[in-house]
């Protein structure tokens, strides 16, 4: 055989290896090719994820740009480790979630706590209104019924109106209209005249009730701090718990803040009352056992046995009193056919047994032989 021929037949061995490697290289081409697209399907889901969080938050949402995914491992750990920080507030995972304000239909002694809860909700997600117009719309969304919703659609058809321009330039000129609109009216008038009156005392409310009243009737009738403000709240107070703060020798709270006042009623409220659950407590009555009568020859099931409760015995009925008869004079010998003619009764004879006389008179006793 010439070495040019074994040349020849050595060649088609190397075939299957280049095949091999010819293959290998077109699978690492198209799992690169498969890696590339999984990434581009992370990032879409990942943006269509923050777009969900924006929309549950009311907020419109933003172009955030091109995100690189990263992996589990690589998260970083907050700056803030503070759960109530900002940042925890706005992070996609940890955003604060509020409860949203209840419909509002108008009523003007639920006016003032509905735009309270509003501006709260609006604090707490600030990056869900960025703009005037959508703090006003997102409010107007929640009047739906009664003079609230009558509200609502002149303000949103006032821009068709008037070329565009919206009825309120800013929240405030909002926040400003409604409480003219929807909360009582002349609430510091009202509140001055109240304490004026006995509808604000404690009567048979619980001390923290009725510092909750006077708070309220103080801010809305705009009372400063001072010995007015001090001598209504000792007004209003319960006389008992009065006297107990007003006798104290030692820490008395002062006449001109009526914080102390309001510390010191509580804390006699308390002791008063923790007081009486101890005396309660104490002074409980204890009930004795019953005796056990004990059987040595029943059975064993049946040898103690509580003693039945004794029965009432019931009283004897007293017998009526019977006024004394008055006696007759000594010596006097008692006639009875007198007392007979006296009540009326005819009178007989005893011995011929005939009315009209007595045996003495009768006249038959000397015809007898």
């Amino acid at each position: 055989m010439q070495p040019g021929s074994n040349v020849a037949l050595q060649e088609p061995a190397t075939d299957p290896e280049q095949e091999a490697w010819r293959r290998l290289t077109t699978v690492e081409a198209r799992l690169e090719h498969q890696a590339g697209q999984l990434t581009e399907i992370l990032t879409t889901f990942h943006k269509l994820r923050l777009y969900v969080e924006q929309r549950a938050a009311h907020t419109v949402p933003r172009d955030s740009g091109p995100t690189t995914v990263q992996p589990a491992d690589a998260a970083q750990t907050p700056a803030h480790s503070d759960p109530l920080s900002a940042q925890s507030f706005t992070r996609g995972g940890d955003r604060l979630r509020p409860a949203p304000p209840d419909s509002f239909d108008g009523e003007r002694e639920k006016g003032r706590a509905f735009i309270n809860s509003c501006d709260l909700y609006m604090s707490l997600t600030p990056d869900a209104f960025p703009d005037e117009q959508t703090r006003i719309n997102w409010v107007l969304s929640y009047m739906k019924g009664g003079r609230a919703a009558r509200f609502a659609a002149r303000t949103l058809r006032y821009p068709n109106s008037h070329g565009g321009v919206p009825r309120f330039g800013t929240y405030a000129e909002f926040r400003t209209q409604f409480i003219a609109e929807f909360c009582p009216r002349d609430e510091k008038r009202k509140a001055a005249t109240t304490f004026e009156t006995s509808a604000y005392h404690q009567g048979s409310r619980s001390v923290d009730e009725y510092i909750d009243e006077f708070w309220d009737l103080a801010e809305e009738a705009q009372f400063p701090d001072g010995a007015q403000l001090v001598f209504r709240f000792c007004h209003g107070l319960d006389p008992r718990i009065e006297a107990k703060v007003a006798n104290i020798v030692e820490g008395r709270p002062s006449d001109e803040h009526v914080q102390e006042w309001i510390d010191a009623a509580r804390l006699v409220d308390y002791n008063t009352r923790a007081h009486q659950d101890f005396r309660s407590a104490v002074t409980k009555p204890r009930t004795a056992p019953a005796p056990v009568v004990r059987n040595p020859g029943a059975p064993a099931a049946f040898r103690a046995l509580p003693a039945p409760p004794p029965r009432p015995v019931a009283a004897a009925p007293s017998a009526p009193t019977v006024p004394a008869s008055r006696p007759l004079p000594s010596g006097v010998p008692m006639d009875i056919d007198l007392s007979r003619q006296r009540s009326g009764t005819p009178i007989i004879c005893r011995r011929c047994k005939k009315p009209g006389h007595i045996a003495r008179d009768c006249p038959e006793q000397t015809s007898a032989p």
